[in-house]
């Protein structure tokens, strides 16, 4: 062993030991709750980590979702695809793969010894119904598509694996599927049952098929931000959908440069933008042309104005202070007045930032002065506002927008009420939360109008984010799309 004297020159290096992460396991998922039921109807199990993603079977009989009958008890194996939480050493794998068993009973209706009898019939099929996405809905009289035994029909029971893409309820004899915000085709099960002793359940089989409501315009594009440099190289602005050509004029060639700018002062252009409009829409994949009018700067430095910067997050508390927010360019060094009274009902306020120029600038490091309106909310319980609506958010917070896209198992399940009757204007208006304000700690949060699993995915479409304060007060709406990969693309509202 070598002996290091104390006036060696070594240094001793101490830290705290940081525990391993552990890899995701299907004993860490552990799934419980599976069953099969005589018709082949699989109850899907719960999971204490992760989130199901999809299911699958190699055995016979299994097709969209359920298992063919059987006449003898049979041991089924399903594989559920799981989307593997944050926090796993493997979690940068996405999913893991899990397989549960579970022994579908069999299904004899006759002998000394049948699984059921008698009991209420099917009468002809349910035909496929066809609605729009974006919380359309369609009815059906279950009463016209079943028999009745020799006692009357008591209820029916619904199965429906595909809580992310409708949602499914019935009120006595009447079944009502509303659509989500994704179009597709799924399929439901529906059963009766009466009150008699072993009586058999029979199933009508339900296609679901979900348009796109709304063809993607430019309002849905959401332009915003870009710039022409001096020697015409074009930054595109933020937006939704892929852009694939850049053109000067309308349906003209398409451009690399937007050509010099030789005058000392800055110019505007207008630059058509060919984009490819995204999943969910009724010209998914289709390409519509978007005028932006754009700065492109010249030779000399231009004035550093109000139009080249944007406020982001300001606000108002319930107690009249202000939240300073945030800038793209330039530096927020004071705003006025410093803040105002309590309101009891809610109340626009002007607030004056001044603003000190950044580089590049003809009056770089002078100050200017940029106003904005925002809303005060009333010192009352906002909370008990005749009005609004609700909406489910994903109680997870996020620092940035971008980062959400990168995330695995978003989902947005948890009731919200807000005072804002629409998920894009709630900018300025209140999250509440068991009717209190919801304390967001100026975080993000991504929202939804329908209860969701699967959010904030390649195939899930435009979704809303808002940036919630500590008074529950909306501080930023963002409009985005994971269909592009990485981080997204999205503006704000």
């Amino acid at each position: 062993m070598t002996k290091i004297n104390a006036r060696s020159p070594f240094f001793a290096s101490f830290s705290t030991p940081t525990k391993p992460s552990p890899a995701f396991t299907c004993d860490i998922a552990k799934g419980t709750g599976l069953s099969i039921s005589q018709e082949g109807i699989i109850t899907l199990p719960q999971f204490d980590q992760g989130v199901l993603d999809s299911f699958t079977s190699t055995d016979s009989g299994f097709a969209d979702g359920k298992y063919a009958t059987v006449t003898s008890d049979t041991l089924r194996t399903l594989t559920f695809k799981i989307v593997i939480p944050s926090g796993f050493s493997n979690s940068a794998d996405a999913f893991f793969n899990c397989d549960l068993t579970f022994t579908q009973p069999k299904r004899v209706t006759s002998g000394t010894t049948p699984s059921c009898s008698g009991g209420p019939t099917v009468n002809g099929s349910v035909p496929t119904q066809t609605l729009n996405s974006g919380g359309n809905t369609v009815t059906v009289n279950l009463a016209s598509f079943f028999n009745q035994g020799s006692s009357a029909i008591a209820g029916f029971t619904i199965n429906n694996n595909h809580t992310s893409f409708m949602q499914a309820s019935v009120t006595s004899s009447t079944l009502t599927i509303t659509s989500l915000g994704v179009g597709g085709e799924e399929k439901l099960y529906v059963s009766a049952f009466d009150n008699d002793i072993n009586t058999c359940r029979p199933v009508q089989t339900i296609s679901v098929t979900i348009n796109a409501s709304t063809a993607f315009a430019c309002g849905d594009a959401g332009l915003k931000g870009g710039f022409i440099s001096q020697t015409g190289v074009i930054t595109d602005p933020d937006l939704v959908g892929t852009i694939t050509a850049r053109k000067l004029t309308s349906g003209g060639s398409t451009i690399t440069n937007a050509g010099t700018n030789s005058a000392s002062g800055s110019i505007t252009k207008s630059i058509f933008f060919d984009i490819t409009a995204p999943l969910n829409y009724t010209n998914s994949g289709a390409t519509i042309e978007c005028e932006l009018v754009m700065t492109q700067a010249g030779t000399g430095l231009s004035a550093f104005g109000c139009g080249d910067l944007i406020l982001t997050e300001q606000g108002v508390y319930t107690d009249g202070s202000i939240k300073k927010g945030k800038i793209n360019t330039g530096t927020i060094v004071s705003f006025s007045p410093p803040d105002f009274g309590i309101v009891s009902t809610k109340t626009d306020r002007t607030i004056d930032f001044t603003i000190t120029a950044p580089s590049g600038f003809s009056n770089s490091g002078a100050n200017i002065v940029c106003s904005k309106l925002v809303s005060q909310p009333p010192e009352l319980n906002v909370c008990n506002f005749d009005g609004g609506g609700t909406y489910y958010i994903d109680t997870t917070p996020y620092s940035d927008p971008t980062v959400i896209c990168e995330e695995i198992g978003v989902r947005a399940r948890t009731e919200v009420f807000c005072t804002s009757e629409e998920i894009d204007t709630a900018y300025g208006h209140t999250v509440c939360r068991n009717n209190q304000p919801m304390k967001g700690f100026s975080l993000y949060y991504v929202v939804s109008e329908f209860i969701t699993n699967n959010i904030a995915r390649s195939n899930s479409g435009t979704f809303y984010i808002w940036g919630i304060g500590n008074n529950g007060v909306i501080e930023a709406v963002y409009e985005w799309d994971c269909g592009s990969g990485g981080q997204g693309q999205g503006f704000q509202i």
